[in-house]
């Protein structure tokens, strides 16, 4: 008896471990010759097992949790070909993969995995065997005569040598209304019956939808024979549609429009912000108030005192009348006038 015993790799870190288990298999198959392998160099393909040369295989996992103890299909196929013929894998097996072992080939026997042995083919003759040398030739009977209840069964002369009359249209006919006793003409012509009504004439059908009152849906038109300018609310003539498809149009070219429109805004805000940066900015020394009652200060244009005629736009002696240079400007002055 040929056994393996496959470790997991948690196991074999204590060497304590591994040498106890192994005692304890060797007491139980004491008449085995035992083999050991690391679970995982079988898996990964390190080592390869013999086919079909291990009777028993155990699995020593002592790890708790149906994660920890779970096998790879392929590997459950590995060993299913180590096994021998009736050969049993047991251990620290999963519970919780039983369709993977019975896709392997397993059969479970009490938590067990066990290979069974294929089943034998089985042949089953379609003819009988005649007895002795003879050779069986198929009965010819007549047709039932329609009056009796009974079947009325003649045999033909089968000892007769063929002639060429079996050829004649006679002959023809009469084996073609031969039949055998367990075929009756009622079944046949029955049969019969129930094939042609099991046939369905396709033109029938064609008619038979031309005939059936089918729904069809009204046109959006006006009693007066005009057409709707507009869908109405459950519109199944396709108006609805090409009326959506004229509107996306309009809002696809509106939006192109408004779009060329924000372009040209843009630039044309571009080309006035570039003529502000060009224009004459004066700074604190040029902006510094001009006393004009000191002789010989004037403005930027230097005509203040000249009058409004020759005042430039921001003079701030624009409304008051002439006067000389040096000359103190007070509104009192002007009181009669106003």
């Amino acid at each position: 008896m040929n056994l393996l015993i496959l470790f997991h790799p948690t196991v074999v870190t204590d060497e304590q471990a591994v040498k106890t288990h192994k005692e304890e298999i060797q007491k139980q198959y004491a008449d085995a010759t035992i083999s050991q392998h690391i679970i995982d160099r079988v898996a990964s393909e390190v080592v390869t097992l013999e086919k079909e040369a291990y009777d028993r295989i155990v699995y020593v996992n002592p790890n708790e949790g149906e994660e920890n103890r779970a096998i790879p299909g392929s590997t459950m196929k590995k060993l299913f070909e180590a096994l021998k013929m009736d050969g049993k894998i047991s251990g620290d097996l999963p519970k919780t993969q039983d369709l993977d072992v019975i896709m392997s080939g397993f059969i479970i026997e009490e938590g067990i995995w066990v290979k069974p042995r294929p089943a034998e083919s089985v042949s089953i003759p379609l003819k009988k065997k005649a007895g002795g040398d003879q050779v069986k030739k198929l009965p010819i009977f007549k047709k039932l005569a329609p009056q009796s209840a009974t079947p009325n069964i003649g045999l033909t002369d089968t000892s007769a040598s063929n002639s060429d009359n079996e050829e004649s249209p006679s002959m023809k006919r009469k084996l073609a209304e031969t039949k055998l006793t367990y075929f009756s003409d009622s079944e046949l012509e029955s049969g019969e019956d129930e094939d042609e009504e099991d046939e369905i004439d396709e033109n029938e059908l064609i008619t038979e939808l031309k005939d059936s009152n089918l729904i069809i849906p009204k046109k959006c038109e006006l009693p007066n024979g005009k057409k709707r300018r507009k869908a109405c609310k459950d519109c199944t003539c396709g108006l609805k549609e090409q009326e959506d498809a004229e509107e996306l149009k309009q809002r696809s070219l509106q939006d192109n429009i408004l779009g060329k429109m924000a372009q040209l805004a843009t630039l044309e805000a571009m080309k006035i912000e570039e003529k502000l940066k060009k224009q004459i900015k004066f700074n604190e020394e040029e902006l510094a108030e001009i006393d004009f009652t000191v002789e010989g200060k004037t403005g930027g244009c230097g005509s203040c005192a000249l009058g409004d005629a020759f005042r430039c736009d921001g003079c701030p002696f624009l409304g008051l009348p002439p006067f000389k240079p040096g000359e103190v400007v007070t509104i009192d002055s002007f009181g009669e006038d106003i």
